[in-house]
């Protein structure tokens, strides 16, 4: 990644893409793509503007740009939802001045329907089911508000996997079909490389609000509380993965019969995942 400015970055295989676009003839066509995806992300930089979130950078990739915001996760769902259609309205708007701008420029046919398949392709591709596109934000936030945060991560690494995978075969199949276009398979990879990123940043925002579920359960004064009961045997990771958001946890580890060993708190599960691993024991707590 290249430091333009403290907000701006541009990463290293844009300028490759430069010159091979160039090469063959096809750099109208990529900077019309990445005249309508600025577009588009200056539609999320406005959405997240006007509901009071900062705004960390702005980075030109590959495969498009992307705005990404101070904060690691916004925790406000219907904040999350809105600023991440923003990007699909900006598509969608641009769609509906086709007309007018035919009206304007005259029959040049060729650039307006160019103009009009990387519009749909953008609105396409940003509504996939899949983290961290767009539609995948959505989807996500709409979760959290219907079975919670941990749940809702859960499911939506799974369905992402899925999406890309479908993506990797239709890749194949128009490499197959072309002979020479990569495309979407650079974006499958794309998107698979940002998800695993998504989801080591998930998992930290998860553990911080857990290690502070005590902090805010004495800022609050009350506080929603659960118990699970486990085995000494059962990993630190699959408790976690049973951890909700917005409670305070007691685990109760028994032995094979049945008996009490310990009661440890959430708290002391992540810090055990800190210290030695996500396949450490729920014994090795204590």
């Amino acid at each position: 990644m290249i430091k333009i400015t403290q907000f701006f970055y541009i990463h290293w295989l844009v300028f490759p893409l430069v010159i091979l676009a160039g090469l063959v003839g096809g750099l109208n066509t990529l900077f019309m793509a990445y005249a309508i995806v600025a577009i588009h992300e200056l539609f999320h930089l406005f959405a997240a503007l006007l509901l009071k979130e900062r705004v960390g950078c702005f980075i030109v990739q590959p495969f498009g740009m992307t705005v990404r915001l101070s904060a690691k996760i916004i925790q406000n769902t219907k904040k999350e939802m809105a600023i991440a259609f923003a990007g699909p309205c900006a598509n969608l708007l641009m769609l509906a001045l086709c007309p007018l701008l035919k009206a304007c420029y005259g029959e040049n046919t060729i650039s307006l329907l160019l103009f009009q398949f990387l519009n749909l392709a953008t609105l396409f591709v940003n509504l996939l089911p899949c983290l961290p596109l767009d539609g995948g934000r959505m989807l996500k936030a709409l979760l959290i508000g219907k079975i919670g945060y941990l749940s809702a991560v859960s499911i939506m690494k799974r369905l992402s996997r899925i999406v890309i995978f479908l993506l990797i075969l239709l890749g194949i199949v128009l490499l197959i079909v072309t002979r020479m276009n990569i495309s979407l398979l650079m974006a499958a990879g794309f998107l698979a490389l940002h998800l695993s990123e998504e989801q080591r940043q998930n998992e930290c925002v998860i553990m911080e609000s857990i290690l502070y579920n005590k902090e805010k359960l004495y800022r609050r004064g009350i506080m929603p509380s659960r118990s699970i009961s486990v085995a000494e045997s059962v990993r630190a990771r699959d408790i976690f993965n049973k951890l909700s958001y917005d409670s305070y946890h007691m685990i109760f580890i028994v032995n094979q019969k049945g008996k009490l060993l310990r009661t440890v708190t959430e708290a002391q599960v992540v810090e055990t995942i800190l210290k030695k691993g996500w396949n450490s024991r729920i014994a090795d707590v204590f």
